[in-house]
């Protein structure tokens, strides 16, 4: 039997899942008020306004912007989270970050900045940072102690 949709069924974004199946390609924008799995390929921005779900065998290659996030899969360009991102150990993610809360998981591949500052900014192009600025303390995870403290100088 047809389930009746009124306005107030749907307009819980909760209540809301869009799958893009494994074999789907979208190219431009995917905007939605729910909750987004993508196990497909998305040629373009990713706008969410709940949780967004790029599952391992996923791509986005394009922004992602949602209020959270859990990559399995690829993405290639920026991710911006409001609450919390969590990169599984299948993820593989090349391009900046931006979120409150971020978890990764052992395994998890991530090449580009992280920014857990809170800010509302919604890029850091309009920022003017010299290669020789050093206000902010940097960690750098892994290799030689020494190296690290050798290019801090530099």
């Amino acid at each position: 039997m047809a389930r009746n949709l009124t306005p107030e069924s749907t307009s819980n974004p909760a209540e809301q899942h869009n799958i893009l199946g494994k074999d789907t390609v979208i190219e431009g924008t995917l905007r939605s008020s729910g909750n987004v799995h993508i196990s497909g390929t998305v040629k373009g921005n990713v706008e969410v306004q709940g949780r967004t779900v790029v599952m391992p065998g996923g791509a986005v290659e394009g922004e992602v912007s949602s209020t959270t996030a859990e990559i399995g899969g690829k993405v290639q360009g920026q991710i911006a989270v409001s609450e919390r991102l969590v990169l599984k150990s299948t993820a593989v993610v090349d391009g900046d970050l931006r979120t409150a809360k971020l978890v990764i998981e052992d395994g998890a591949s991530f090449s580009g900045r992280c920014d857990m500052s809170g800010s509302s900014r919604s890029s850091r192009s309009t920022e003017k940072e010299s290669p020789g600025d050093v206000s902010r303390p940097t960690r750098m995870l892994g290799g030689n102690p020494d190296a690290q403290k050798d290019a801090v100088k530099a």
